[in-house]
Order: structure tokens, then sequence, then C-alpha cells
């Protein structure tokens, strides 16, 4: 919620000044903000403050004073976010006039200052990432993509699926699991049908995690698809 806030500036003004001054700030001639107003614009940011907690940070949130002649009617409300629920820097706030059946919008700002992880040093393609290579950072989590709001816990062990300059946040699309498949990798295929199990090697087309989609050329050039089931192994149905 935004506030103004006047300080004395040390200046010299004469009575009859004073006195214009007092009466033009006065309660009675002041732009006034209702309770009904006070009430949505406190209800807007208790919304955005829950919303914010699925992020891992500190939020800062300014909310734009309601048009009182919008909300007269609107006693019972419900919020929402527009755009899929998706936080932003800048957005706009829905609130659903149950009782009149009118959707109103509220501006508002947000910031979630939060820690993110970039790399300390450049991560070579194929490299095993291990707690020297990142290097935490706090900034606004709003203003990095959201695979970048990362966690050591999303990043260790995981390995590189390009080459990460240092300086650059780590995105989740960055790096897959020890127990992925790459593109190119040998592969062992195992077909099941019933009590019995068939091998052959393989190579993999396509990169894929564990439980994901692949598709593998067999040793007679047949191209497949199959299941990741761990670095080395897809699982074939026919």
């Amino acid at each position: 919620m935004t506030r103004m806030k006047f300080t004395g500036l040390g200046l010299k003004v004469p009575s009859m000044a004073l006195l214009c001054l007092a009466i033009f700030f006065s309660p009675a001639n002041a732009n006034d903000i209702s309770g009904l107003q006070q009430a949505i614009m406190q209800e807007t940011e208790d919304y955005l403050a829950e919303q914010a907690a699925t992020l891992d940070g500190t939020p800062t949130i300014n909310v734009s004073v309601p048009k009182a002649q919008s909300f007269e009617n609107c006693h019972d409300r419900v919020y929402f976010l527009p755009n899929k629920g998706t936080l932003r820097s800048s957005m706009s706030v829905g609130i659903r006039c149950m009782d009149s059946g009118k959707t109103e919008y509220l501006r508002a700002s947000l910031s979630i200052t939060g820690n993110y992880y970039v790399a300390a040093q450049t991560i070579e393609m194929g490299q095993t990432i291990m707690p020297g290579h990142l290097e935490e950072k706090e900034g606004d989590l709003l203003k990095l993509q959201a695979n970048a709001r990362t966690t050591p816990d999303q990043l260790l062990g995981h390995i590189a699926n390009s080459r990460i300059p240092a300086g650059r946040p780590i995105k989740l699309n960055m790096i897959r699991s020890p127990q992925s498949i790459s593109k190119g990798q040998p592969v062992r295929l195992q077909v099941r049908q019933g009590a019995l199990t068939v091998t052959q090697q393989g190579e993999a087309l396509t990169t894929a995690d564990v439980g994901g989609s692949i598709q593998v050329k067999t040793s007679s050039g047949k191209v497949i698809m199959g299941t990741v089931i761990n670095a080395n192994t897809v699982n074939v149905l026919f």
C-alpha cells in the first residue's frame, strides 16, 4: 500500500499561507480513502502475499487505490490472477464481486527478493554439477525465468546438457538427471513378454529422463520408441 509522507523543509512561511495550506490539506478537502477502499487494498496485498509464498523469498507489494464508485456494491469479493495465475512485477489483480456480478481489476506491483544460483565457473557439457560449480546470488526472483529459480537440491549431481558460462543462472532445462539417456549414447534395449526378457544393443536418437519416451535405433537400423528405465536401459513395448 503506497503512503505519502510530508516532512518539514525548514522554510519560513507567512501565517496566511500556513492557514491556506492547512485548509487545503484538511480531512474535509483531502481525497480520503474510505474504509471499503482500505479493506480492498489490504485484501489484495494479503492475496498477493499468499501467492508469492510459492516462491522462497520476501515479497514487497504495492497496490493502487481502487476507484470508490467501482466497488460501491462489491462487498462479497473473490480475488484471482488473470493470465493463468502468473505472478509478474507489474500486474492486474482480478476482483470478482459476487453480490453485483461485476469483475473489477486493481493494478499492483510485486517484487520477491530471494536467492538463486549461477555457475561459479564455466561448466562444460557432460560435467556433473558439484558444490564448487554453484554461486549463490540474491535478487528479484520475478525478473528470472521460472526455470532459473533453482535450489542446490535441484542442481547438484545433475549433468550439464550444454556448456554453461560462468555467471549465468543455471536453468532446469540446462541439466539432466544422472539416470537420463542422452542423444548418441549406446543403450541396452529390453523387450519383456511375460517372464521372458530379450535384450539387444541400440543407440539413442533423442535425450530423455527416467520415465520419459525416447527414440532409439536398433542394431539392425530399425527406429523404435521406448521408455527410459535408467542411465543405460530402454524398455521397448511391442
